[in-house]
């Protein structure tokens, strides 16, 4: 459950408005450029002239997507706004104004909420995005949500456009998140402190790939492109689905892992396709023609940030993992399912 506060330190006590007008005098929002932002019934925002407005939603509901006892207010504040910046990344967007929808419980802690509030707004304050309206209402369990609103001036990236004979590309390391997550409720110890740490941090504060996002959408290099939320095989079995029913072979060998991350595969507590299919790596995975490789590397080293080719796009479906003992067909169930998932 969400922390609890005294009596006299609890949401109850504040009450909505005063919640409300917490945020509205919050420092973070004292240079917002909105034409009216929050207390109104409505707010307005100018979008850049030519540009088209994209827009994504999150829900984070406790006891789904987190767990309290292991999740501070500070690291849920930060991973509610990063993930949606992952899905406009994934789109070459740059965020603009974002709503927050809260239920929360009427005994949450000043405190808490306060921590949420803040780290959620930092990394808001990062990005350049206007905290523009939202909603809260009383829940007998923490409910977020999360809608994103943001810009482009070239054609979004999208899903489907990839075809055979594209390389398949992602960036950073894969399989973090899901041994962070691991070390968190305890299914992995014995790791050194800073492996532990690094696998946490991995998990609890994603780093959402804007930058790399929107120079491969101004470079029109990328011919298909989506966020790794449900894992590096689901997602890719999304995008080669709605590029038409292709497949991928990729090879093991080329698949982007850490260094604390492969202690973990070489003392064989994991195995490869775990950190494949482990979800929440909010990396980009794109393809793009072989023409495209050299500027591909050029983005990646003035970004300074590693991006590495898997494989590549076949035009029989199927994805299919080339290593030293030979190939293997991956499965490429779609990821987490909210209303079949707990029930296997």
């Amino acid at each position: 459950m969400v922390a609890a506060g005294t009596r006299d330190d609890c949401l109850a006590d504040w009450g909505e408005f005063a919640f409300i007008d917490f945020l509205a005098r919050h420092p973070a929002l004292a240079q917002a450029d909105l034409e009216v932002g929050i207390g109104d019934d409505a707010s307005v925002w100018r979008p850049p002239a030519g540009a088209r407005v994209l827009t994504t939603l999150d829900m984070l509901v406790e006891g789904v997507h987190f767990d309290l006892a292991s999740t501070s207010a500070a690291d849920l504040g930060w991973k509610a706004l990063a993930v949606n910046l992952s899905d406009l990344a994934a789109m070459g967007g740059r965020p603009e104004c974002v709503y927050l929808g809260l239920g929360l419980p009427p005994a949450t802690a000043k405190a808490w909420l306060k921590e949420f509030i803040d780290a959620f707004l930092r990394l808001a304050e990062c990005y350049r995005v206007r905290l523009a309206g939202g909603d809260t209402v009383r829940a007998g369990e923490l409910v977020i949500s999360v809608t994103l609103v943001g810009s482009t001036t070239a054609a979004p990236g999208l899903r489907s456009g990839a075809s055979p004979g594209d390389g398949i590309y992602c960036s950073g390391t894969i399989g973090d998140s899901c041994l962070g997550l691991r070390v968190l409720d305890g299914r992995l110890a014995g790791l050194s402190e800073a492996d532990a740490e690094f696998l946490k941090k991995r998990h609890r504060r994603p780093n959402p790939r804007l930058a790399l996002g929107r120079k491969l959408v101004a470079a029109g290099v990328a011919s298909a492109m989506i966020d790794i939320s449900d894992g590096v095989v689901a997602d890719l079995g999304h995008l080669l689905k709605r590029s038409g029913g292709l497949g991928a072979e990729l090879e093991s060998g080329r698949l982007p892992i850490s260094a604390p991350a492969r202690r973990v595969l070489e003392s064989g507590r994991v195995e490869l396709v775990d950190l494949m299919t482990g979800g929440e790596d909010f990396e980009l995975l794109f393809t793009a023609p072989p023409s495209a490789a050299a500027e591909i590397a050029e983005i990646a080293a003035f970004l300074e940030l590693p991006v590495a080719w898997l494989g590549r796009v076949v035009g029989r479906a199927g994805i299919s993992l080339a290593g030293p003992a030979g190939k293997i067909e991956l499965k490429t169930k779609g990821g987490y399912d909210h209303f079949q998932s707990q029930n296997q």
